[in-house]
């Protein structure tokens, strides 16, 4: 029998490839955990609090049945703030590793833009097999190449406002709740607006369905 044809893309389905919702909440949820034990103890306390934290996302993850490469990689930039803050003895430097990896993404890409390989165009071949034509289709090339630069532009524009205010803000239990709640502040609004932007251009091109193969004796 013929394959079933792919479900229409959506926000959901194209935020899946980098995680899902669940998976950008999950990645909050240290950070979050944090800030709010600074109120409560010392640099040390709301470092093992967020260090817990982190072991249960990836537990409950586990439990789930989910898949555990982003809870890993998340965990492993959670170590690199524990580090970095433990060293410097400032709550500001646990934000430090997620905007290195904010400006590493958009560096990212960036690059497969120069490279001539967008990274959105290889996220839809993921997707669905049908997107696989973005080198021939060229509507759908130019949606994934404007997608790509907006996604990369928005990495940048989130690693440059927390940046800001990470270097204005002082080290404070309140300071470390203002540069999270303006990293969320920018952060939610962007990816979303990019992911819709991205499933309004690609709809736009109009990307024709595959000849259905014939079916064997």
């Amino acid at each position: 029998m013929a394959d079933q044809p792919a479900a229409p893309l959506s926000t959901q389905s194209l935020l899946a490839v980098f995680g899902g919702w669940k998976g950008l909440l999950d990645s909050s949820v240290p950070a979050t955990v944090f800030v709010l034990a600074r109120f409560l103890t010392s640099l040390n306390g709301a470092i093992v609090a967020a260090v817990v934290a982190g072991l249960l996302v990836v537990a409950l993850r586990s439990v789930r049945g989910e898949p555990l490469q982003q809870a890993f990689s998340g965990f492993f930039g959670l170590v690199l703030a524990v580090v970095i803050a433990r060293s410097t003895g400032s709550g500001k430097g646990f934000f430090l590793p997620g905007i290195l990896i904010t400006a590493g993404s958009g560096l990212a890409f960036l690059v497969s833009l120069l490279a001539g390989r967008p990274a959105i165009a290889l996220a839809l071949a993921a997707i669905d097999p049908r997107y696989k034509v973005w080198r021939e289709y060229e509507p759908l090339r130019r949606a994934c190449v404007l997608a790509t630069a907006v996604w990369s532009a928005s990495f940048f524009i989130r690693a440059a406002v927390a940046t800001t205010v990470l270097l204005t803000v002082g080290d404070r239990d309140r300071d470390n709740l203002v540069v999270l709640i303006v990293i969320n502040a920018v952060k939610w609004p962007l990816i979303i607006g990019s992911a819709l932007l991205t499933v309004a251009l690609v709809k736009r091109a109009e990307v024709p369905e595959p000849e259905p193969e014939p079916e064997r004796a």
